[in-house]
């Protein structure tokens, strides 16, 4: 528990994956993008349950090896590409709370994909969640300013074009607004934001900032831009 709320982390890891095959069971520095996950948790004193929602017998098998509970398969509806987040964490919840014999005020989405993580990311997205009346709260990243909307182009028909007309007014970086982008490193969620507003992020969400830089993979190189990192952080002699 965290300030008297009971709380579980769920880590969703279907076995299909287009981008990159296998991507969850991936390995960096020798342990699986699940296997990085587990960790993190296991470096966690305050969560009362901690689980993978995945829809593969062999992915259950990696989480159980790295500490994570595997009670329930994903059923197929919520396995495909085109399954919603939401529908997926609250049958994640739903059985949790039947293996646990408990229920969940609190519900972390902690995504594989995102290794860089850490145990204080996780308890400052989660106090940052409690000293609030928020529904949720969402870890981002600043966006580099080479992304900016104001800073990207068109090609249409050979021509080029600012993909927002307001681009062409800024001269310097120095203009543009600071923007952020989901790094999927944790989703914090009240579990009356799962179940009465059928959301991760409303309208009352906030934002958890993380300077240093993290990696939500979706590329092959990302893999090896991962690990260079956790190498670089000492992540392997941990």
């Amino acid at each position: 528990m965290l300030k008297d709320h009971t709380i579980l982390a769920v880590v969703p890891a279907r076995s299909g994956s287009k981008g990159i095959p296998h991507k969850n069971l991936r390995p960096l520095l020798g342990i699986s993008l699940i296997g990085w996950a587990g960790l993190c948790l296991a470096g966690i004193d305050w969560l009362d349950g901690k689980i993978i929602s995945t829809d593969s017998p062999v992915l259950a098998d990696d989480g159980k090896r790295y500490g994570l509970e595997a009670p329930f398969l994903r059923p197929a509806d919520l396995a495909s590409d085109t399954s919603g987040a939401v529908e997926t964490v609250i049958h994640a919840m739903t059985e949790a709370e039947k293996y646990y014999q408990t229920s969940f005020e609190v519900i972390l989405i902690i995504e594989p994909t995102s290794p860089l993580r850490t145990p204080d990311d996780l308890k400052g997205a989660t106090l940052a969640l409690l000293d609030s009346d928020a529904d949720s709260v969402v870890a981002v990243s600043p966006l580099d300013p080479k992304w900016h909307p104001h800073k990207v182009l068109t090609v249409s028909g050979g021509r080029l074009g600012y993909y927002s007309t307001a681009g062409s007014s800024i001269v310097s970086r120095q203009e543009l607004s600071q923007l952020y982008w989901r790094n999927g490193v944790c989703y914090a969620l009240r579990r009356r934001c799962l179940l009465e507003k059928h959301a991760i992020i409303t309208g009352n969400t906030k934002g958890f900032v993380i300077d240093r830089e993290v990696i939500n993979i979706d590329r092959e190189i990302e893999l090896e831009w991962a690990e260079a990192l956790m190498r670089a952080r000492g992540f392997g002699e941990r």
